[in-house]
């Protein structure tokens, strides 16, 4: 049986059995090729050049206002490097919790590119397994529905902690953390697609 957490304008996000899934949509009013080329730009830059994702895919994703900081964790993005020889990109980040303690994170997501077809949509999905004992893993896939004049992008992903760090995490703790940074995400990609410039949501934690 799932359990309801809350919904956050297009985010929805249930819990089972230690792991948190989020589904979530936003549309894009804007061409097919405007969003397919959003998307390209998603898979050009995770292996090109990964920094510049930061300045507009995960733009407004860091850290929380700073009234609020002590209701979530705040995520600070250190490094990210590509490695042309490995095809893997390397991210450094630093993260704080509500208590002030923080943890050096490494970690190696993948990202692949899964065009569409007659029965089915563009897909990408995105895998992290490496986090050392603080999170087992997090995946996500992003889908591109496309008509004449609207197009649809649908987000799911799903996360599962480490048994310990798990003991500790809240549902609140995890909504004030997780929910508002896929929001922006979306709008981030919506935003850019239309043509229109970047703005960080009005984040109400709980």
């Amino acid at each position: 049986m799932k359990i309801l957490i809350s919904i956050l304008l297009t985010v929805l996000t249930t819990y089972q059995k230690g792991v948190y899934e989020d589904v979530g949509q936003i549309e894009m009013h804007c061409t097919p090729a405007a969003a397919h080329a959003v998307l390209d730009s998603l898979m050009a830059d995770f292996t090109n050049d990964p920094e510049h994702m930061f300045a507009w895919a995960f733009y407004g994703t860091g850290e929380q206002k700073d009234d609020a900081r002590k209701q979530g964790f705040i995520i600070h993005y250190d490094t990210v490097q590509y490695n042309p020889q490995t095809e893997v990109v390397y991210v450094t980040m630093t993260l704080f919790s509500p208590k002030g303690k923080m943890d050096k994170l490494h970690i190696e997501p993948v990202l692949w590119d899964h065009p569409a077809t007659a029965a089915s949509p563009r897909t990408i999905y995105f895998d992290i397994h490496e986090f050392k004992n603080l999170i087992k893993w997090i995946d996500a896939k992003l889908e591109l529905e496309t008509s004449d004049t609207t197009q649809v992008l649908h987000i799911t992903t799903h996360c599962k902690f480490g048994w310990f760090f798990n003991l500790f995490i809240s549902r609140k703790m995890y909504r004030n953390t997780v929910e508002w940074r896929i929001e922006q995400f979306l709008q981030n990609l919506r935003n850019t697609a239309e043509g229109k410039p970047l703005e960080q949501i009005q984040v109400e934690l709980e």
